[in-house]
């Protein structure tokens, strides 16, 4: 009756459907990494907000919570269920909750969250797009993952080519983002070796259950330590496993 009554008052606000299906569950924390601003009183002055960011994304449905809603991001049609909750109704365990529930299994959804808002981006690829947009982070599937090992550890970028390059080649290297290198073999007319560091354990994990969600990032995912490489040969990226200490993370995605 309680649970009833507070989706009651929240009807426009909160993500009712959400949090009610999991009530029996304890509530979860919001992930440290989630920022708490900006927060939005509605899920259309958060669209607004998205729109001013160069992002515009039309209204499909709108539904208990929220609105589901199509942006055009990069040329690409990308559809997106935007929740938001009256943090006056619904405390941010049960916020938590709701996007632990998203990110679990079956439903191994990538989530786009910040203040009292989260939205399910259905092209997980767009994610981090969508998320530069309203100063908010992604939050990945949470697949299981295997033990990684602690070390190797590397310094720096160049450090972990150089080791990539004994191993299986690494040449014609090329920075593509503060933590991130691309570079290939000999043979290989493209890059196809995608390296990164990771600032610390629960970023490398993100980052790698990022990448197993996407299908459009090659997904044979080496990783220990602090740094992680993607390849697209299965061959080169057993043969780096061996040689670098790694474990291999996917070979096929989920």
């Amino acid at each position: 009756m309680l649970v009833l009554t507070s989706c009651l008052l929240a009807v426009v606000l909160t993500a009712c459907d959400a949090f009610t299906r999991n009530s029996g569950s304890p509530p979860t924390p919001i992930p440290d990494s989630v920022p708490s601003e900006p927060r939005f009183a509605s899920a259309d002055e958060l669209l607004a907000a998205l729109g001013r960011k160069g992002v515009d994304c039309e209204v499909l449905r709108r539904r208990q919570g929220g609105l589901d809603c199509m942006a055009e991001v990069d040329g690409a049609k990308v559809e997106n269920e935007v929740s938001v909750f009256d943090a006056e109704v619904v405390e941010e365990g049960e916020i938590g909750r709701s996007i632990a529930s998203r990110r679990k299994e079956p439903y191994g959804h990538t989530i786009v969250a910040a203040g009292n808002w989260y939205i399910r981006v259905l092209d997980p690829l767009y994610a981090p797009r969508i998320a530069e947009a309203l100063d908010a982070v992604v939050l990945p599937p949470l697949y299981p993952l295997p033990d990684i090992p602690d070390k190797p550890r590397y310094a720096d970028l160049d450090a972990l080519a150089e080791a990539l390059d004994a191993s299986v080649g690494c040449v014609r290297r090329k920075t593509v983002s503060e933590g991130g290198m691309t570079c290939g073999t000999e043979q290989s007319k493209e890059p196809c070796h995608h390296l990164e560091l990771h600032a610390t354990p629960a970023a490398r994990d993100d980052a790698l259950r990022l990448a197993i969600g996407v299908p459009e990032i090659p997904r044979f995912i080496v990783t220990a330590g602090n740094w992680s490489i993607r390849f697209c040969d299965e061959s080169a990226g057993r043969t780096a496993a061996r040689d670098l200490g790694g474990v291999v993370v996917s070979s096929t995605g989920p």
